[in-house]
């Protein structure tokens, strides 16, 4: 190995891919911060100015607003003026993109609106789409086996071609301890190869990922399983096939299939299994109930009254308008609408479980899901932020609804007491079932077809 430039060749390889994928993964989530501060400074800006507003309605000087403007209504608050409900990027988020080219990362949940039919999806580029993003996590994935691969592929047959094989066979080890020896040591050498260069790299690019020194600690030893699982595979194909050329065929044709054919083949299992419900329809039956709801306004209006006791005025003469209706019907049009987004929601858990269940054929959808998880970027992470929002615009809706039936004004002394969004990652990251699922493949690979090769092989005898 010392006498080889391939060594040479391996660590400059790995530099260079991972310098460029930490680097790349950093200036998406650079881009993601930008769009975040861009928001944040423009809500600063209108607060401000409502801010100015309110104060001089508080002391009883003319403003050149109309009605629809002012805030010191609280319906024009929770319309024009609504809360940032922002998902910051996790420490790691540069490890893997995961899902965030496809969700948006802050929304603005307002009063007025089905909130829950909100589209969390951004335009993306179907040219990127098609060939993804190259962060750290395609490169651990992708290409540190075809690295593997190229480091492995003839580690027996070479000995054969060359002739060597008896040479070493005569000598006072047997040919197994020998193969397995040498695996055992390329595959420590790779992995500390890839470890001190992961760690120079991280250290150059993102020293701050070290404050969070337990998701760092995981990462290095599910690339270290990852890793094991290639370098058996090579030991399985070297002692089956024992040619080099064809080694190398099936090793890319197993690669093949476990970096891109399961994973495609399950989702589209899961798809076919699970199929969404049309988008299109669901609005559809939901602008069906909607005007079902403006035809019965008054009724609805008596039993919200009757529910809501607390909302009533003193006086009889309360006068109901246009946003008392509203959210009179709102609360019908939830229950009414529930069936349809359960089926929608029950679906995609159904095809989210489906490939969660079929994951451990594949320890490339192991790996694509436990740094997804760390680098706080998958689905479900997304999916939980969502839920967050919908949380948060539930609170938001309780603080100024009752404003509204009492006639009440928004003040300053309001403002400062409106509800704020903080986005928690309730997400677990599955870690250590995912790293046992791995190296349990790996303990089964190498006792079972491992074992066999080696007693049924009689050049291994």
């Amino acid at each position: 190995m010392r006498r080889s430039n391939w060594l040479i060749i391996l660590s400059v390889s790995i530099l260079l891919l991972f310098a460029f994928a930490i680097y790349n993964g950093n200036k998406n989530v650079e881009k993601r911060l930008y769009d975040i501060s861009v928001v944040q400074e423009k809500l600063h800006k209108e607060d401000s100015e409502m801010l100015a507003t309110l104060k001089k309605i508080e002391a009883g000087e003319q403003t050149n607003i109309s009605y629809r403007r002012l805030p010191s209504e609280p319906m024009n608050i929770g319309y024009r003026h609504p809360r940032l409900a922002i998902m910051q990027p996790e420490t790691l988020s540069f490890l893997a993109t995961g899902q965030s080219d496809m969700y948006t990362h802050f929304k603005s949940p307002k009063i007025y609106g089905n909130n829950f039919a909100l589209d969390y999806s951004e335009m993306v580029s179907p040219v990127q789409l098609l060939f993804g993003n190259f962060d750290l996590a395609f490169v651990i994935i992708y290409i540190l086996p075809l690295l593997i691969i190229a480091f492995t592929f003839n580690i027996l047959s070479k000995e054969k071609e060359l002739g060597t094989l008896r040479i070493i066979g005569a000598q006072p080890i047997s040919i197994v301890s020998w193969l397995l020896q040498k695996m055992i040591i390329r595959y420590m050498v790779f992995t500390l190869v890839v470890f001190g260069i992961l760690l120079i790299t991280l250290i150059t690019f993102t020293a701050n990922a070290f404050t969070q020194i337990n998701q760092v600690l995981q990462l290095f030893l599910i690339i270290a399983g990852y890793n094991l699982f290639w370098f058996v595979v090579a030991a399985i194909v070297n002692i089956k096939i024992n040619n080099s050329s064809k080694n190398a065929l099936a090793l890319i044709g197993v690669w093949l299939l476990i970096v891109l054919v399961l994973p495609a083949t399950i989702n589209q299992i899961g798809n076919s299994l699970y199929p969404i419900p049309s988008r299109l329809n669901m609005i559809n039956e939901i602008r069906s109930i909607k005007k079902e709801n403006e035809e019965k306004q008054n009724e609805i209006m008596d039993d919200y009254m009757r529910n809501h006791p607390e909302l009533s005025q003193d006086n009889s003469d309360q006068k109901f308008g246009f946003w008392h209706n509203y959210f009179a019907s709102e609360k019908m049009m939830e229950e009414k609408t529930k069936p349809i987004l359960a089926e929608y929601e029950s679906q995609l858990k159904k095809q989210q479980n489906l490939i969660s269940t079929f994951r451990y054929m594949s320890p490339a959808i192991l790996m694509q899901q436990t740094l997804n998880n760390i680098a706080g970027t998958s689905e479900k992470h997304y999916n939980d932020y969502k839920i967050q929002v919908f949380e948060f615009s539930t609170t938001w809706r309780n603080y100024l609804v009752p404003m509204l039936f009492k006639n009440q004004k928004f003040t300053q002394k309001n403002y400062h007491e409106l509800p704020e969004f903080h986005y928690k990652n309730r997400i677990e990251t599955n870690f250590w079932l995912n790293l046992f699922a791995i190296i349990g493949i790996n303990t089964i690979l190498f006792f079972v077809i491992i074992g066999k090769g080696l007693k049924s092989n009689p050049i291994l005898k």
